[in-house]
């Protein structure tokens, strides 16, 4: 396991060296664009109507049964895929797993960036209400309850592998992990991610899934387990052996998706094969999305656009039918979705639903998405709100307030204030109704937080 002492100092020159400017100019390349086809970077309108929920599952879940959860994060992974109708076939194995899963082609990340939005879906509140330091690479301060320490407490087993720096343990991410492995040479990068590591996770993945410790359990006991493929992250790598689209951003970010495909798939497929596989949940979904020049914006982090927090969901559970849910969800609903599955008794504080009925074929039914992007020494703040087909974002303390109808623009080319103020008003309202709930928490140590009012630490 790779670990490293982040001190004040430290944090300090890291976040001074970040490189994840959202003005970040388009990726050089080495040789001439390809010849082939260029996808196309519009977005694409859901291919059903919003409101459909999809159809109704007939199975329903049996009553007291339980499920161990295998959750995994693909770095990065943007929501326009092929069974969003993006034209290339970048993901063939995650297509086929859309077809046996509850999809939710407008699933939402609770923040724009790792650090800000995995501790966060694990523990089921939002980035700006919890324990954390003001600097960009987030430390989480060990008050905050992950979903694999209430699962510690009712006596099941949890375990989480991974290759990203971020999941360092001296940032906190480690908290609730019975087995906690990162990939040997695991560091924090500054200006990209070099490394390839999907087939590394993937092994490392098999390995644990295969000690008894983590898997061969007493009665009535389950295990979580959380792996986090990190390849489609910039630096985009061009793998052998998969479709080469081209030497431009996109195209090497989509052969990186297809990379990343192929082991996740892999790994997905040897749970199925196990003894355990039969009472397994598996979740598969992003950390956030990318970038690629949408508000000039590369990459991620920064703002909250759709390119950068709209992500793909699934939710497979066994004797659950598939089915596709159009409306809204975010990662807020991970963690109590996760407590319902095992069968966690204890699942007061969460401010999420469970999503296990409605992939059980009960009614899904409308509601808001908050999007949080806290302040640190580098970003000032940012929120979005999601309400059926608009979107909200508030910039700094609501200082400034825009309008998109996300439902068929995807890229937000059309800022609605000024042509609809009934519905920004209606908007405005809503959300400040909604947000009004959740507290701002000051950030511990002394870190200087962008664009914040004198005094204020939040």
């Amino acid at each position: 396991m790779s670990s490293l002492r982040l001190t004040p100092a430290i944090v300090v020159a890291l976040s001074l060296c970040i490189a994840c400017d959202e003005r970040t100019e388009p990726l050089a390349t080495a040789a001439a664009s390809s010849a082939r086809p260029r996808a196309s970077a519009d977005p694409v309108a859901p291919t059903r109507p919003l409101a459909s929920t999809g159809r109704a599952a007939p199975a329903s879940r049996p009553e007291g049964r339980t499920y161990n959860v295998v959750l995994i994060m693909i770095d990065s992974l943007r929501a326009d895929m092929p069974w969003a109708g993006y034209p290339r076939p970048i993901a063939p194995w995650l297509s086929r797993f859309a077809e046996r899963s509850t999809l939710y082609p407008r699933g939402y990340s609770l923040s724009s960036y790792t650090a800000k939005s995995v501790v966060p879906a694990l523990v089921g509140k939002y980035p700006g209400e919890l324990g954390r330091d003001g600097f960009f690479f987030t430390v989480w301060t060990p008050d905050n309850l992950l979903i694999g320490e209430r699962a510690q407490a009712e006596g099941h087993r949890t375990l989480a592998g991974h290759g990203h720096g971020y999941f360092l343990p001296a940032l906190g991410t480690h908290q609730g992990f019975d087995d906690y492995q990162l990939l040997p040479g695991t560091h924090l990068e500054l200006t990209g991610v070099s490394n390839v590591t999907s087939e590394a996770l993937n092994q490392l993945g098999k390995r644990m899934l295969s000690d008894p410790k983590n898997t061969a359990l007493a009665q009535g006991k389950r295990f979580f387990a959380y792996f986090h493929f990190l390849d489609p992250h910039y630096t985009y790598i061009k793998h052998e052996g998969h479709p080469d689209f081209g030497n431009e951003r996109r195209d090497l970010y989509d052969n990186e998706v297809h990379y990343s495909d192929k082991w996740v798939g892999d790994l997905v497929d040897f749970i199925d094969a196990q003894p355990f596989g039969k009472d397994t949940a598996v979740i598969i979904t992003a950390d956030h999305g990318e970038g690629f020049g949408e508000h000039d914006h590369f990459r991620h982090a920064y703002q909250v656009w759709e390119a950068l927090v709209r992500v793909p969901l699934f939710v497979r559970v066994p004797g659950a039918e598939p089915r596709r849910i159009e409306l809204p969800r975010s990662h807020i609903d991970l963690a109590p979705t996760i407590a319902d599955l095992m069968g966690l008794k204890e699942r007061a504080g969460f401010r999420g639903e469970s999503l296990v009925p409605e992939v059980f074929g009960a009614p899904a039914s409308a509601r808001p998405v908050l999007v949080d992007l806290p302040r640190c020494d580098l970003m000032d703040r940012r929120r979005a709100f999601i309400d059926g087909d608009y979107k909200l974002i508030s910039f700094g303390d609501d200082w400034s307030l825009e309008l998109y109808r996300v439902s068929d623009d995807f890229k937000e080319e059309r800022e609605l204030s000024k042509a609809e103020p009934q519905k920004l008003a209606e908007m405005k309202q809503a959300y400040q109704a909604f947000a009004g709930k959740i507290p701002n928490v000051p950030v511990v140590g002394s870190a200087p937080l962008k664009g914040a009012p004198r005094g204020q630490r939040w």
